[in-house]
């Protein structure tokens, strides 16, 4: 329409209609005769004469109007503070106890016994930046308990002097409880504080929803929260060695069980997101009006052709709560031999078989949805048989009759195991090695090998025992951002186009799971046909004696990773979408909730080193060893948990581009990395340099001091920037670098707000064109490069380093002998002694982080900021004395 609207502009929701080309909305403005009716330009002067922003007070909703009084007041009042405008330090509480105790027997000269237990009880509070009801917190954070225990017994027993057996069991236990800071306040604060209706008041289970806000730190509580997670692990091993002539030989095996109970419902108080997508400007975004979308009400509107009651959340989260009883087994067997075949070589030859079972629930509450191929080949749904079953005796009318409609089909047995489904048997990893005395001072080493490995790190999602009619969860998002969630027709509390306001809250949403409305609900998934992950690892290393107390190491180190677990999530769109078109109309299954988590083997990965390392034994009263590492590590499976600063896959099933159109820098990806450790007993006492004729009270003052050190000096890990502006309809988008523009990396403070920033120039980015009708390229946002198909997806991912990190540990030891057997010794260890800050990246966000708005967005104001530190959660220096008694 030719308007000029400044960015930060509220639009009115109510106006939002077609015209050629897409949709418009209208700002709230007040005309008069500064400002015409028909003003085109809003910029300027204009910002003031037409009173942008300004919402007439019957728009607003007055239960928005009591959440977002709960934010405290800024500490930064100042007029450019829009933005990141509160910082809090609260107290961090941590009481840990814990002991160790061990027992060894000697039977005889050939058998041996011993047992070993450990206990850690480790209670803490890490706060939310809120606090109390507001809470604000992330996942880490909040009240929690974390309770552990191990105990290992061995028994060695000798069979003859060239033949032995090693037998071992071992068992641990973990109990970890995290919830909000109002868990157990069940008066109803959701509806008592805002109006929201229907959320559970159940043990642990009180506090907010949470609220995301564009533009706000996160109100209320975190999903996954109440958590309590027990998990123990038994194992047992036995491993016989032989040798014979030149061959030593070593087989064994080995057993695991793993047990994994987890009460983590991942939205039992609800989550409700205001992205501001309803009073921006349709397909561009970028102005942080979210406040504004939650305070408005929907409404109809007056003019002709215009969308109806637009605006409530544009995203909302719903699950019941329920405990998942999980469990997984593994077995393995190996045969190695090391063949000295003469006194200057050794071979290393091997094999190692391993077995890795699907994640199974004890009592078969749990389902896989599997979107392709499987038993049937085709869409199916896959329960346990037994108690379960397909027909409206255990899962309700409307859960078959969408699963029909979607043409999955449903299947109850036991056909295929309690993991529902396959997994790989035939894991056999050969491996070889060499050492080699080139001469007396230069060895060289190396061997390559393939290791499988089946214990992901995933967490608790993707889980299959989320799934209906067990733990379910809705996921309910806007068709696009011109139309209102529609999935709450007929419900008395939604608006008469069906969608949501904030009373809504559960109340369209039964949770009983035979009378569900499985409309939106989430299909959780794990591949039928398993594929173990597995890497292939080799290395070549010389070392080479410098002095007899000394050192040198060189080598090249690389690992190539295969069928890596990755989660490219399911039900998402498969071909290029312009931004006019709904996704939720192009998903492959339209009734079931878009992009749930699933689960694939498809991922691959490569790292290249070179390692070098000097080492210098005791000696004069001097050991370091230093260490350099340069290497590059690119993949396409991230971490579930510890993403970094990564992003998720932008088009996993759109063909030409997959995963693969992900293949990057990995998320723990360091090109250099330093460390330098060492120890010096400092040169005073009897027998030593300096004074060494001391004795009595004088050398126990000056002798026995020694001092050590660790220092780490690394690079940053990558982040990856997003596009600030969607340019596709249910797939991603990543910044492109601009050819000759350097983005100017390093710490400095920035003019805007006064914050620590990493990035200098934001003129070093740019992003392909939002697509318009039948694909085409917009020239929206400003400036942005017009790329059309897979191109408008933007450039690869880690397009820069982040923030590296240095840090120094020392300590100071005193050795106070009494006699030959009994000496005493003080030690003060400071960690972090230079007390030097490590900082997380711009826009990271997650384990107890709220990151600040928009810092990865580089149009924004706050583009390159820093919120938060690394480690601990704060990592300051830390000082700690102790005294231990040797005799």
């Amino acid at each position: 329409m030719g308007r000029k609207i400044p960015v930060g502009t509220i639009l009115d929701p109510a106006t939002t209609r077609a015209v050629p080309g897409g949709f418009v909305r209208d700002p709230f403005f007040t005309p008069s005769a500064a400002c015409a009716a028909n003003t085109t330009d809003f910029s300027g002067a204009n910002i003031a004469a037409c009173k942008l922003n300004q919402i007439p007070a019957g728009r607003l909703d007055a239960n928005a109007i009591k959440l977002l009084n709960l934010y405290p007041n800024p500490t930064n009042n100042a007029a450019s503070a829009l933005l990141s405008n509160f910082a809090d330090s609260p107290a961090l509480r941590e009481h840990r106890n814990a002991f160790d105790a061990r027992l060894d027997i000697n039977f005889s000269q050939k058998d041996t016994l011993f047992f070993r237990f450990s206990y850690v009880d480790d209670p803490n509070l890490i706060p939310g930046i809120f606090g109390g009801i507001p809470d604000g917190g992330g996942f880490q954070e909040g009240s929690q308990t974390a309770n552990a225990q191990q105990s290992a017994l061995g028994w060695t027993h000798t069979i003859s002097p060239t033949l032995i057996n090693e037998a071992r069991a071992g068992l641990s236990y973990l109990h970890t409880t995290r919830v909000s800071p109002a868990a157990n306040d069940l008066s109803n604060l959701p509806l008592t504080n805002g109006g929201v209706m229907g959320i559970p008041q159940l043990s642990e289970n009180g506090g907010l929803p949470a609220f995301g806000v564009n533009g706000l730190a996160t109100l209320g509580s975190n999903a996954f929260l109440p958590s309590d997670e027990v998990s123990s692990t038994f194992q047992v091993t036995d491993d016989v060695t032989k040798i014979y002539s030149k061959h030593t030989f070593k087989m064994g095996f080995e057993f695991q069980h793993v047990k994994f109970s987890t009460l983590q419902p991942p939205w039992s108080r609800g989550q409700f997101n205001f992205d501001g997508v309803y009073t921006d400007i349709p397909n561009v975004g970028g102005g942080n009006t979210g406040r504004a979308q939650m305070l408005l009400t929907p409404i109809a509107s007056t003019a002709l052709g215009v969308v109806y009651y637009v605006d409530g959340p544009n995203e909302v989260f719903v699950s019941n709560i329920s405990l998942t009883d999980n469990g997984k087994n593994y077995y393995g067997t190996y045969i190695n031999d090391d063949w000295k075949i003469t006194p200057k070589l050794t071979l290393n030859l091997g094999v190692r078989w391993d077995f890795f079972g699907l994640v199974l629930e004890h009592h078969g509450n749990q389902a896989n949805f599997i979107p392709s191929g499987g038993p049937l080949n085709g869409p199916t749904y896959l329960m346990p048989g037994g108690k379960n079953s397909c027909n409206n005796t255990f899962v309700s009318v409307s859960f078959t009759t969408l699963l029909a409609a979607d043409g999955i089909k449903c299947l109850a047995t036991n056909a295929y195991g309690s993991g529902l489904g396959n997994s790989q048997k035939t894991n056999f990893a050969p491996r070889f090695g060499f050492a080699y005395q080139v001469n007396p001072k230069l060895v060289a080493r190396g061997g390559f090998g393939i290791f499988y490995n089946g214990f992901e790190n995933r967490g608790f999602s993707p889980n299959i025992g989320e799934n209906y009619p067990f733990q379910f969860n809705f996921h309910f998002n806007k068709p696009d951002e011109t139309h209102p969630i529609n999935n709450f027709a007929g419900c008395a509390t939604a608006t008469p186009a069906g969608g949501p306001t904030i009373a809504t809250g559960f109340s369209c949403t039964p949770l009983s799971p035979l009378v569900v409305n499985a409309s939106g609900l989430e299909l959780r998934g794990i591949q039928f046909n398993y594929l173990t992950p597995y890497s292939m690892g080799g290395n070549l290393t010389v070392q080479y004696q410098l002095t007899p107390s000394m050192s040198v190491q060189a080598g090249y180190v690389t690992s190539l990773a295969r069928h890596l677990e990755s989660f490219p999530g399911a039900n998402r769109v498969t071909q290029i979408l312009d931004r006019t078109l709904s996704s939720s109309n192009f998903k492959p299954f339209k009734d079931f909730g878009e992009g749930s988590s699933y689960a694939a083997t498809e991922g691959s990965s490569a790292y290249h080193a070179l390692q070098t390392k000097v080492e210098k034994q005791f000696s004069g009263g001097l050991n370091f060893l230093a260490t350099y590492t340069w290497s590059k590590t690119r993949s396409d499976a991230g971490d579930l948990l510890n993403g970094g600063s990564l992003r998720g896959y932008r088009a996993p099933y759109v063909p030409g581009f997959g995963i693969q159109g992900d293949y990057g820098l990995a998320s723990f990806d360091i090109r250099n990395v330093f460390h330098f450790s060492g120890g010096y007993e400092l040169p005073f006492g009897k027998n030593k340099r300096f004074m060494s004729q001391a004795s009595g009270v004088t050398n126990k003052v000056v002798g026995g001091w020694s001092v050590n050190w660790i220092a780490t000096l690394q690079g940053g890990q990558p982040i990856t920037l997003p596009c600030p502006s969607d340019t596709t309809s249910g797939t991603g988008c990543y910044a492109l670098l601009v050819k000759g523009q350097d983005p100017k990396l390093g710490l400095y403070t920035d003019t805007a707000h006064g914050r620590l920033n990493w990035i200098g120039n934001p003129a070093a980015f740019a992003q392909p064109c939002v697509l318009g009708a039948g694909g085409v390229a917009t020239a929206s946002p400003t400036g942005c490069v017009p790329l059309t198909g897979l191109a408008a997806l933007g450039g690869p991912p880690g397009q820069i380093p982040g923030p590296g990190f240095h840090r120094l540990d020392f300590s100071i030891f005193k050795d106070i002998p009494f006699n030959e057997r009994v000496r005493l010794q003080f030690r003060a260890e400071m960690f972090n002694i230079l007390n030097h800050p490590n900082f997380n990246s711009p826009g990271f966000g997650g384990n107890g982080v709220v990151a600040i708005s928009d810092s990865n967005h580089f149009n924004s104001s706050t583009f390159g900021e820093i919120g938060s530190t690394r480690d601990a959660p704060n990592d300051p220096r830390q000082i700690q004395f102790a005294l231990k008694l040797y005799y």
